[in-house]
């Protein structure tokens, strides 16, 4: 049995006060970055932060500062050195001296005496080199974020080269050793294969997705984390909320493009899993992860690593325990998992999806959203206001509900996230969204802003949406800008900025549009909605106009209500002729969707 040593160590916050005490003591910092699902971030404190010397100098001689990776995503964002758990050390004026990840507990010993004696028998040098270090880091940041100043349509060539270069066909998906989902990629790969009919991507994804399976729970569903050998062997069974996010959006996506039920009933399976492990049923929301290990959070127990219980039947498994479950519930996760809710109610026609990813709506807005922004968690109360990818992924969650369901409150409140994020986040001068509000009378705000690559593109497919379904011209305008900021060569001629291609790909293809005009109480209308989101293309949007509550308009174009609900099928502002009742409608939607 483990004693809980690692609590001896005096862990202090990440606060101001804390820098100001490592100022005062003339004291360097170790920050420990952890994450509550990290697998060796737990072995490092059964072993090297229980170690008794250790202890007794990280306690002497070092001012410890712990921050959970998921609640302080800026935090992680400036310091993460690879992966969990980071170990770093950092001057009193956040500037980091140097780290790693993973040290065990006699290296530990050996790098916490030579960082200390280094910095305090040669300061002058340390603080230099720090410096140098920074400044080396923000050129090479700023070498790399060079804005074009028009957009490079030949990306989605060049990404499409890439996809197929990269693609392992021997054990398929994507890279060799270790093996990561890369959803990006598989919607990317559909989203060329419906507008070109290369038959080779499409292939390629579907094999990925087949071979992804060995990752998937038999028992409960859900993905685990990644494989580390290229066959998508030796897993790694810790299962995050975002990664079922993607998942189910991928899995959903190739059931719509082949009718094959396996790829719908993965889908479905992993709802299953998060609607009994990662799931507040009576509030609404989502938890955030479920640990790899059992009894990882009780260092007194019996750690029963993943490898040993995953391959269990469920009755053996239950016997010994569940992992761990982080119930915390971050904003930016839950807009991800209320989208994938959504589009399983779309393509499914799953009404407890639908339901529930509203009530979590629900519950996240009444807990997080302060001032116009949305928070990144609550603990009582709002914490971390205006972080980037927490306002574009629910405001995301948001446009699909609006989607759904027709009701306008959902768009409203989407546009007032993406208002927030134009005013206060925005790059005025090269354009796209830094990654969080700036406050510049904090002592330990960094004073270089970084624009988050994923987070931005993500939004541009945000903007774009909303370009068409509001008609407002501005949002395009942001999108492009956006565009050209984040299109850094390094990333979009890599296999990770197929984020890029896609969101390159929706904002040059107008989708199709359906507009449907009716009164949404009536079952007709309701019958011709549901047909419409389940109807199939990239992109593809559904806005319900019910002329009881509003003008049937979208920017300059006016739709005129009939006796009976019609649809107008647009793309890029040419429309057929209206559409009256579902048989009309399916004629039109094959003719136009294949």
């Amino acid at each position: 049995m483990a004693n809980d040593l690692s609590a001896q160590i005096h862990w202090l916050e990440w606060e101001e006060k804390s820098f100001v005490r490592a100022e005062k003591e003339d004291k360097i910092i170790l920050l420990d970055i952890s994450a509550t699902w990290c697998h060796w971030c737990h072995v490092m404190d059964r072993t090297t932060y229980s170690d008794p010397k250790v202890i007794d100098i990280i306690n002497d001689r070092f001012i410890p500062i712990r921050v959970d990776a998921d609640k302080r995503p800026d935090v992680q964002e400036r310091y993460l050195l690879g992966g969990w758990p980071t170990t770093a050390f950092l001057l009193s004026d956040g500037r980091m001296l140097t780290g790693a990840t993973f040290i065990g507990p006699q290296a530990m010993i050996l790098k916490l005496e030579e960082v200390d004696t280094m910095y305090h028998e040669n300061k002058e040098l340390v603080t230099m080199q720090a410096s140098s270090l920074e400044a080396e880091a923000e050129a090479d940041r700023t070498d790399a974020e060079i804005p074009m100043e028009r957009l490079d349509k030949g990306v989605i060539s060049t990404l499409t080269d890439i996809l197929k270069k990269d693609y392992d066909s021997v054990n398929c998906g994507y890279g060799k050793a270790p093996k990561f989902p890369y959803p990006d990629a598989i919607r990317f790969a559909f989203f060329q294969y419906r507008k070109t009919g290369d038959k080779e991507l499409r292939q390629q994804a579907l094999e990925n997705l087949d071979a992804m399976m060995k990752i998937y729970d038999p028992v409960w569903g859900g993905f685990y984390r990644y494989a580390v050998k290229a066959d998508w062997t030796e897993t790694h069974y810790e299962k995050l909320l975002f990664a079922q996010a993607a998942a189910i959006d991928n899995y959903l996506e190739a059931y719509q493009i082949t009718g094959e039920n396996k790829y719908g009933e993965t889908a479905a399976g992993i709802k299953s899993y998060i609607s009994r492990f990662l799931t507040d049923n009576e509030n609404g929301g989502f938890y955030a992860s479920q640990d790899a290990d059992v009894n990882s959070h009780d260092p007194d127990a019996e750690l029963v690593l993943g490898e040993e219980y995953f391959g269990k039947n469920e009755a053996d498994r239950l016997a010994i325990g569940v992992p761990y479950v982080d119930k915390t519930i971050y904003t930016d996760w839950n807009g991800a998992m209320i989208s994938a809710y959504l589009r399983l109610y779309d393509v499914m026609g799953d009404i407890h999806a639908r339901d529930f990813a509203l009530k979590s709506i629900d519950r996240i807005l009444e807990d997080c959203m302060a001032n116009s922004r949305i928070c990144h968690y609550c603990d009582g109360e709002p914490k971390l206001p205006g972080v980037l990818a927490d306002q574009v992924y629910f405001a995301m969650a948001l446009a699909d509900a609006y989607q759904s369901t027709g009701t306008r409150r959902y768009l409203d409140i989407a546009e007032t996230l993406v208002h927030f994020m134009e005013t206060e986040l925005q790059d005025v001068v090269d354009g796209g969204f830094y990654f969080r509000l700036f406050d510049p009378h904090v002592k330990i705000e960094p004073l270089e802003r970084h624009k988050p690559f994923d987070d931005n593109v993500f939004a541009i497919s945000l903007l774009t949406r909303l370009h068409y379904l509001t008609g407002n011209d501005n949002y395009r305008v942001l999108a492009e800008r956006t565009l050209r900021a984040i299109s850094y060569p390094e990333v979009t001629q890599s296999i990770v900025g197929m984020g890029y291609g896609v969101a390159l790909n929706v904002f040059v293809h107008p989708p199709v549009h359906i507009v449907l005009v009716g009164d949404k109480n009536d079952k007709r209308t309701q019958v011709m909605l549901e047909n419409s989101l389940h109807a199939y293309a990239p992109e593809k949007l559904v806005q319900l106009l019910d002329p009881n509550e509003g003008p049937l308009t979208i920017g300059s174009m006016t739709y005129e209500a009939q006796e009976e609900p019609v649809a107008y099928v647009c793309v890029d502002s040419m429309c057929h002729p209206p559409a009256k009742g579902i048989q009309e409608l399916a004629a039109i939607l094959k003719d136009m969707l294949g």
